[in-house]
């Protein structure tokens, strides 16, 4: 049984915490910068300094992640995190952006090895059925600690010193270090530790699986859009002039995510993997073209609230997918380098966003990204019809 797992239970148990205290630190951090930095394009810069830095690292943490202890990797990566919110008190003490990119590129160091080493863990301690119900409640449990630490850190950046924010934070990440010494992951045996390891061994796997291809070209697509989603909500929030609309929109599409991740396993069940997530391009740009109705308060929550329960079940859909279909030895790296990606289409996201929304207003980028994604659903249920792709939560695949 999944919640029997007692490596389970403690990798999640440090994701509440840890995700909780990600937030804390993140209000805190935004909280710094309205004080120095007037521009809304600097702050933007300013926070891609740590995502470039991760991009680069993810080549050799991939490998690192294939070839060593995945809970000693963990604990490293933990006790680094613990560092990012230290390097926030001299940078409060002489108000320097330059400690606060310090911290930035810290934290993203560590998420470089944490993040991708937690996916390739899944399999090593669940079983093959396992795998989508265990996506499911991560994501679920990842919704509540965004949830949880933004509700925290809006409360105390109001009532205390931002110094108190990043000391909660810091305790948050010790916690999880001190849950990360209990993991058991049992070593990946399929493959010597002499061997060479190399990162280019999984591009060429990605291109050569139908499958995977399919996974990563929708998953890039939704990530397209939710790296600029924020954008598009402070619009929403300026063109209604209702401020508090930014917290109705998180609070619907976050309670969706809930629901969604509570039904995702019994939905899809015995499925086809890679059909649902075509099918569900369908619905995500249903919501896309429900939020061009950008002047419509009862549209634009709605919208969100469809996309919320569609992403419930579209990510651990596409995570189940890529560990079914990986071999053991070989998941590091790939998730090492969906990483990369998701965070090369975070950068992407949010210059496309704002020169659509420049150029076409939010009413228009909206219908455009909601063709765009409609279009893509269609080539990709077609490409995965023709190549017959077939991979389910219960039984092997089979393309």
């Amino acid at each position: 049984m999944l919640w029997r797992n007692r490596t389970f239970l403690l990798l999640m148990s440090g994701e509440i915490v840890a995700g909780a205290g990600m937030w804390i630190s993140i209000i805190a951090n935004l909280a710094f910068m309205q004080k120095l930095v007037p521009s809304d394009t600097v702050k933007g810069l300013i926070l891609m300094c740590g995502l470039v830095v991760s991009i680069l690292l993810a080549p050799k943490a991939g490998v690192v992640i294939d070839m060593y202890d995945k809970g000693k990797i963990m604990l490293f990566a933990s006790v680094v995190r613990t560092l990012s919110p230290v390097f926030m008190f001299p940078a409060l003490a002489s108000d320097s952006l330059l400690w606060m990119i310090v911290s930035l590129i810290v934290m993203q160091c560590s998420a470089a090895f944490y993040f991708p080493t937690v996916q390739a863990s899944l399999p090593a301690i669940l079983s093959q059925d396992e795998l989508l119900k265990a996506n499911s409640a991560y994501l679920n449990i990842s919704t509540l600690s965004r949830i949880g630490g933004t509700a925290i850190g809006g409360i105390l950046v109001a009532s205390m010193d931002l110094s108190m924010l990043y000391v909660c934070s810091i305790i948050a990440y010790a916690v999880l270090a001190v849950v990360t010494l209990f993991l058991r992951i049992p070593p990946v045996t399929s493959r010597k530790i002499q061997e060479k390891v190399e990162f280019r061994e999984v591009l060429t796997i990605s291109r050569q699986d139908p499958a995977l291809f399919v996974g990563l070209i929708n998953n890039g697509l939704i990530t397209l859009f939710l790296g600029g989603v924020n954008l598009m909500i402070l619009n929403f929030s300026e063109l209604q002039q209702e401020p508090q609309l930014m917290g109705w929109i998180y609070a619907a599409e976050g309670i969706s995510i809930l629901i969604g991740g509570l039904l995702a396993k019994r939905w899809i069940g015995r499925r086809n993997l890679v059909a649902a997530s075509t099918i569900m391009l369908f619905f995500f740009a249903l919501s896309q073209f429900g939020m061009s109705f950008a002047d419509n308060k009862f549209m634009v929550l709605a919208s969100f609230s469809v996309f919320g329960f569609v992403v419930a079940f579209f990510f651990p859909v596409i995570a189940t997918i890529f560990q079914k279909r990986l071999p053991p030895h070989q998941q590091g790296r790939f998730f090492s380098f969906k990483s990369m990606l998701d965070r090369g289409f975070f950068l992407l996201a949010l210059a496309i966003t704002g020169v659509g929304l420049d150029l076409l207003g939010i009413s228009g980028y909206l219908l455009f990204i909601g063709s765009v994604t409609l279009l893509f659903g269609l080539l990709t249920f077609i490409y995965s019809k023709k190549h017959k792709l077939d991979v389910r939560s219960h039984d092997e695949a089979a393309a």
